[in-house]
């Protein structure tokens, strides 16, 4: 209902297609019960899904033609090896039909300026801005979210990583880099999954715009 609610409310301007098993219709859409009954080229999928339905979810998507995932859902590799191995199961999935995945245990990603919202935090959406923030911990861009709505700071993209899978923070930095409305690129940063390419990546970076990078358990 939250992912529903900010992705119509967003302002968004193409086409939002809700599915889920029982059908039904909410805020004036019909939710369809399968994948393959939505008529639009889709772009995005947007899986709030059983943990262990995960896999013929992203299954479904790749058949679909569906080249870009968030995977709400947790559950995965940060509850123990039987996640894990879950979560590369999803990975290998998406490979072969070349989706790639934000997430999981993530709450999405939010454009204030395109606009677009996947997340399921209360709105309104953050004021816009020019601060682009890669935060690994959805909690954390929550909390973060809300204190400056108070402090009357904007942001340009919010990009929750979540597990990183697949997307980690080296793959948004280019992105913000070439973002025409973000001035600043601000990261919360629980790991480092290859730190040889985050450190090569920033260096070029940081020749276009600054980057603020908080490294947080140590």
């Amino acid at each position: 209902y939250g992912v529903a609610r900010n992705l119509i409310h967003s302002g968004y301007k193409g086409a939002i297609h809700l599915v889920a098993q029982k059908g039904g219709e909410v805020f004036g859409k019909q939710i369809h019960t399968s994948l393959q009954d939505i008529p639009d080229p889709v772009d995005l999928a947007i899986l709030i899904v059983p943990t262990p339905a995960t896999p013929q979810a992203i299954e479904d998507c790749g058949k679909r033609g569906i080249k870009a995932a968030v995977i709400v859902s947790a559950g995965f590799r940060e509850v123990g090896e039987e996640g894990a191995e879950l979560e590369q199961h999803c990975v290998e999935i998406a490979k072969k039909h070349g989706v790639r995945l934000l997430g999981p245990n993530c709450i999405g990603t939010i454009d204030t300026h395109f606009p677009l919202d996947t997340t399921f935090l209360q709105p309104p959406m953050p004021t816009q801005g020019g601060i682009g923030f890669i935060p690994h911990s959805g909690a954390f861009a929550a909390a973060i979210e809300d204190w400056a709505r108070g402090q009357g700071i904007g942001f340009s993209r919010i990009v929750s990583l979540g597990n990183q899978a697949d997307v980690n923070e080296t793959d948004m930095l280019p992105m913000l880099a070439n973002d025409e409305h973000t001035d600043v690129i601000v990261m919360y940063m629980e790991s480092i999954s290859d730190g040889r390419r985050f450190v090569q990546t920033a260096n070029e970076v940081t020749k276009r715009k600054p980057v603020i990078a908080l490294k947080v358990g140590r």
